[in-house]
């Protein structure tokens, strides 16, 4: 099973457009109706088709009644009160001072990745919610955490991973080029001029999402430490040096049997007496298998009937696994080795294969798990510890 937290800075690394263009808006009977006009730089204003404007025409000047209008949206129809109070806080993480418009940049995004799970009755995810229709912060999402601490902890995350790669950035003494610089301008002067077509100031839009500290300068600074970050990572990444071995990755084959009810998040635990079975059954699978074809043809049997959650090859990048997994994937092992590994999903049984050279994405994706791997390293330590003003 995959690992399930992952620094969202390091891996994909939310740029505004995509926020604004995926960002949540309350749920009443006018949100429901309305839909999506994107400008060609991706951001993207909400619109209700059942209200016509009678300023503009098909070209976006005045005198036309057929474009629709655009529906205002203010914080607080985005969000409610509680989770307003969990934002705008003012952070230090490694002696670097964030404001609450970047605070709320990485709690907008958190938070609308979040909402995006409850649109999808399929995932299995039990999401509290309020009676209006927003992210329920008092609400229990996993057995230790409530909303509002989940998503501190995410954006905290976030901050973290975004002073490490500054930090990275200034002893490489990176610079963005000037042709970094013009795209951000131009990204940002295309969607000031697409908000002013719908009656409202790039501010105004901003401010919605982001809370009354948001400003277009605001988030042009944003952005611009956003493409160093990305530039630290890819320099990183290019010019990581495999030590030996190092470019190699292990193929193991694994058949789970869980101990937790992988149909509804986040995951809870079976019965004492379903997870003792769910030992014995692997014990039972483990001493019955006598090659990786057999373990195979009998991981299949397993998931058909339901007795195993999973039976797959996985070929293990550093960082893509839980960790205990990971663990006896990278330990010393010969092809043919069979063993038990207990995670929080449940019992898996290994069947290790071989060690495979990896290809240049795996290359890269060993590489982004060592600076994943240096980060965590430097949070542990207490080094990257957040100091909250408010």
């Amino acid at each position: 099973m995959k690992k399930t937290k992952i620094v969202a800075v390091l891996t994909a690394l939310m740029v505004m457009t995509s926020i604004l263009g995926t960002a949540c808006s309350k749920k009443d009977e006018s949100s429901s109706a309305s839909s999506t006009l994107s400008s060609d730089t991706g951001v993207s204003l909400s619109i209700d088709p059942n209200v016509t404007g009678g300023n503009t025409n098909a070209s976006g000047a005045p005198g036309d009644s057929s474009m629709p209008a655009y529906v205002k949206m203010t914080f607080e129809d985005n969000y409610d009160q509680a989770a307003i109070k969990e934002m705008s806080k003012v952070v230090t993480i490694h002696g670097m001072q964030f404001t609450g418009l970047e605070y709320n940049y990485y709690f907008a995004n958190e938070y609308t990745q979040l909402m995006s799970m409850t649109m999808n009755p399929s995932g299995g995810y039990n999401i509290p919610m309020t009676d209006s229709g927003f992210l329920d912060m008092e609400g229990q999402l996993t057995e230790d955490k409530k909303t509002k601490d989940y998503l501190r902890e995410l954006v905290v995350s976030d901050l973290q991973g975004e002073v490490f790669l500054l930090e990275y950035a200034k002893e490489n003494n990176l610079k963005l080029d000037d042709t970094v610089i013009a795209k951000i301008d131009d990204t940002l002067k295309s969607a000031n001029e697409s908000a002013q077509q719908y009656g409202i100031t790039f501010d105004e839009y901003l401010q919605s999402y982001y809370g009354p500290e948001a400003t277009e300068q605001g988030m042009r600074e944003i952005l611009q430490r956003y493409e160093l970050v990305t530039l630290a990572m890819k320099t990183y990444v290019d010019n990581y040096k495999f030590e030996e071995g190092e470019d190699t990755l292990p193929k193991v084959y694994h058949v789970l049997f869980p101990t937790v009810d992988l149909s509804a998040y986040p995951y809870p635990e079976l019965s004492e007496e379903e997870q003792e079975a769910a030992k014995k059954r692997a014990e039972e699978f483990k001493a019955s298998v006598t090659s990786l074809d057999d373990m195979k043809t009998k991981g299949d049997e397993k998931t058909a009937s339901g007795e195993a959650a999973e039976a797959s090859e996985y070929t293990v990048s550093i960082g893509e696994m839980v960790p205990e997994f990971e663990a006896w994937c990278y330990a010393k092992h010969e092809p043919g080795d069979v063993d038990i590994v207990k995670t929080q999903y449940g019992y898996h049984v290994m069947y290790y294969i071989e060690a495979v050279p990896a290809d240049d994405s795996q290359k890269q994706r060993i590489a982004y798990g060592k600076l994943q791997a240096a980060l965590d390293e430097s949070i542990e330590s207490g080094e990257y510890d957040a100091v909250f003003a408010n």
